[in-house]
This record gives structure tokens, sequence and C-alpha cells, in this order.
């Protein structure tokens, strides 16, 4: 298991069944991304890939935002590392596709690049003191954090670019409505409710999620004809996992099964 210590601009901690909880912790500045935290994030994401010890990730944010995109007022205002010849964006692609449940527990303000953020997670749990403000074009700033990609896969084409022209905060329901957020609560449930689904999550068989994930990601960019042959792939490299067996034995024993992510 990895340490989740020294990481500047962030806190983390894993319990014993597997759930990291990672926290944006710059509360005076709402969350907003400096250079520190931008490299918090990028090694954060490759030791959690990394670490067969941690099931699922949720991110959440310290006092009253959850992330209010670039601080551009901070002296280290450095990029995310990315390896040569990476896009800028390169860590929001590896956070997208990381092979393991991530949820967002939005407890506040998510702006600009603090909404490109939170859709990057798998699930997005919204608190109702929450605002969800898709500000660039307000400021004259192009869309950026992969919003272009998450935000029509998930809200449809007219809905994204109503959104993203207007620049205004997105009504919470109808957020919820179109599948922006999967859960709108209140904010003394909204960690209690996300970690009540981690824990439901963490104890799935982990090589199980992440090629359901992959599929599911994959699925987006091909036709039905080519999502089958992916979804064949997996289904085989399921079936001869040891996890697939302790499930079938499971099933049949009538008690719950015990993954080991093998």
């Amino acid at each position: 298991m990895a340490e989740y210590k020294n990481y500047e601009d962030l806190t983390a901690h894993i319990g014993e069944d597997g759930v990291l909880v990672v926290t944006l912790n710059r509360p005076d500045r709402l969350n907003a991304f400096n250079g520190p935290m931008r490299r918090s994030i990028r090694k954060l994401i490759d030791v959690v890939a990394a670490d067969d010890a941690v099931k699922v990730l949720v991110w959440t944010g310290a006092g009253r935002g959850f992330c209010s995109g670039a601080d551009l007022t901070a002296d280290d205002r450095g990029p995310v590392p990315t390896a040569p010849h990476d896009p800028s964006f390169q860590w929001c692609v590896d956070l997208l596709e990381l092979p393991k449940p991530t949820i967002a527990a939005i407890n506040g303000d998510a702006v600009g690049g603090g909404l490109g953020f939170a859709l990057l997670s798998d699930i997005r749990i919204c608190s109702t003191a929450a605002r969800l403000y898709p500000i660039w074009l307000k400021r004259a700033i192009h869309p950026d954090d992969l919003i272009t990609w998450t935000l029509p896969r998930l809200a449809g084409l007219s809905r994204t670019l109503k959104w993203l022209y207007l620049s205004e905060p997105i009504p919470l329901d109808e957020a919820r409505e179109a599948g922006v957020v999967t859960d709108l609560v209140e904010p003394e449930q909204l960690l209690p409710t996300a970690m009540a689904l981690a824990k439901k999550l963490a104890a799935q068989p982990p090589m199980h999620l992440a090629l359901t994930k992959q599929a599911v990601l994959n699925s987006y960019a091909r036709d039905p004809r080519a999502a089958a042959v992916a979804e064949d792939w997996g289904l085989r490299k399921a079936f001869a996992s040891e996890d697939f067996k302790e499930g079938m034995a499971a099933f049949k024993e009538k008690r719950a099964p015990v993954f080991k992510g093998k």
C-alpha cells in the first residue's frame, strides 16, 4: 500500500475498506488550482492507478468550495506536469480512465476548471449548497479540463452549448435531470451518501470494475459492432479470473463473496 502523505494542498486518507478520500485543501481560495495542487493531483493519479489497496477514489473539497478552477492570483500557477509530447490536459484523460471507480462529492462551488474536474469522476453527488458554474466564456477563456468531451455526453449537444454560451450557474435540478450529477442531497448528507456508495463499490471485484469502466468509456467512440467485440474480450478475461470463480462459489453457497482482484 502506498502512503498518502506529503501532498501539497491535498489531504488523503485511505480506510480499511479501500476507499481513498482526497480533499482539495485550499479553503481560503475555494480550493482553486495552483501549481502545487496540480502537481499533487498528477502524482496522486499515478500512485492510485498502481496501488491495489485503493478500491474506490472519492474527491471532495475543504470548506465552502469544491474547486473554483484556476487560481489566477497564485504565485505558482504552473500546469500539471506532462510527459514529452502529451497534450496539456492528458491528466484529465488519465483521471477519466483511471481503472477504479471515482466519485466526486461536490460540497460547494465547482467553477470553470473545477466543474470540468468534477465531471471526470464516474459518479457525481452534489450538495444543494453547491454551484455548478461554467464560467469560461464570461472570462473570454476557452472551455478546458475536458469538459467539451464530458458534458455533451452527459447532457447532450444543445444543452451543453447553451450552458457554455451563457456562462451562468447551471440550475441544480436541471443538472440532475440531465445526468450531470447523479444525486442531489442536503449538505449534511453529502459525505455519508458518497461514502455509503463508495463502500458498496469497494466490495465489488476490482478487475471487473476496471473492465466494465474501460468497456463503457471505449463504447463512446465506437459503433455497436466494435463495442460488441470489446465486450466479448472483457467477458472472456473476466471468466478467466479467480474472482469469477469466487462469485459463482459464493452464489452456490449462499454467502457474501470475498473478491481479491485476481
